[in-house]
């Protein structure tokens, strides 16, 4: 049986500095320089690749210390590279150099003798710079939607309450009635806005919130009447494209229930947002009144096409259940 002997591998100088060149990183062998009381005050280069004076911009170092070729350099990197010099610690860091003018991606072992580290380094200022400017840009991006979001409130707010004045205007009768559906309509949207300002969100909003407030707009409507609203609502993030048609078929929907389905003027309208699967979600808007009667619903086209056209905005159809129990309207949706 052969035995293999596995012997030391021994490098020269020369093959040193041929396999370091190699290297598509910047690359150094440093000593550590300490005081008396063997604090590390500065360092020294030894070797270095090719790629070295490209990634610093240090030019002529190998013999030279750290400070006499960056007098003003942050102790950040003697410090640091005295802990990998000294104890032995092995470090990968990222850290900008004000002084050299340029951000590194650094990994830093020790080396034999002790006293000495090896230092492969990347520069990485224009990947920071570039980042820096993305992330300026998105968070102006983001202030700019904001004010953009609270314009809008406060614009439909106004269109709100000037369509109230009009409605006041006017004697009781069709007219009237118009203008306050496209009023609840306004309001609707506006709840959205009002919402985003409200969370901090910019381009979406949490569901429970958002529906919840337009039911409760809704109530608040109808007075003291004895017709009982319910809002049973899971709680998921729509975006602004998901939850502004849902807004407004929310509002059309309990808004017909209110006016056509409780001649009575008493009754319940429930209603759902709950999840179907991982992806699909189902909105049902249920009440317990007469049911649907076209004959006697002269003005309730509009309400129907609006719906129609808000669940095709969703990539659902709605179907329409009705008897004399009540009426049951369900769309299923991808959010």
């Amino acid at each position: 049986m052969s035995v293999v002997t596995k012997m030391p591998l021994r490098l020269t100088p020369q093959d040193i500095d041929t396999f370091i060149d190699f290297l598509d990183d910047g690359f150094c062998i440093c000593e550590m320089l300490t005081d008396g009381a063997g604090r590390p005050t500065d360092y020294r280069f030894l070797q270095m690749n090719a790629r070295f004076e490209e990634m610093t911009g240090l030019h002529g170092a190998k013999g030279r210390t750290a400070l006499e070729m960056v007098p003003d350099l942050e102790p950040f990197w003697i410090e640091t590279y005295g802990r990998i010099a000294l104890n032995g610690e092995s470090r990968r860091f990222q850290q900008g150099s004000l002084a050299m003018g340029r951000y590194f991606d650094v990994y830093a072992a020790p080396m034999e003798p002790r006293g000495r580290f090896a230092i492969q380094f990347r520069d990485i200022t224009e990947t920071k710079r570039i980042e820096a400017e993305r992330e300026a840009a998105l968070t102006e991006a983001q202030q700019l939607l904001t004010e953009l979001n609270h314009r809008v409130m406060n614009s439909l707010s106004t269109i709100s309450a000037i369509i109230s004045m009009e409605s006041r205007a006017r004697a009781d009768g069709e007219g009237r009635e118009a203008l306050s559906r496209i009023r609840s309509r306004v309001q609707a949207v506006a709840s959205l806005y009002g919402r985003l300002n409200a969370s901090g969100s910019i381009d979406s909003v949490c569901s429970r919130d958002y529906l919840e407030q337009i039911v409760a707009g809704l109530a608040q409507s109808i007075g003291s009447e004895p017709i009982k609203l319910e809002a049973r609502i899971s709680p998921v993030r729509l975006s602004t494209r998901i939850a502004v048609p849902l807004g407004l078929i929310v509002n059309e929907l309990v808004t017909n229930s209110l006016k056509y389905a409780f001649p009575e003027g008493h009754g319940t309208v429930v209603v759902t947002l709950a999840p179907v699967d991982a992806e699909n979600w189902r909105l049902e808007v249920r009440d317990d009144g007469r049911g649907l009667d076209p004959t006697q619903r002269p003005e309730s086209g509009i309400g129907q096409k609006l719906v129609q056209a808000f669940a095709t905005q969703l990539g659902g159809t709605p179907r329409i259940e009705s008897g004399p129990k009540g009426t049951e309207v369900t769309l299923i949706f991808r959010n």
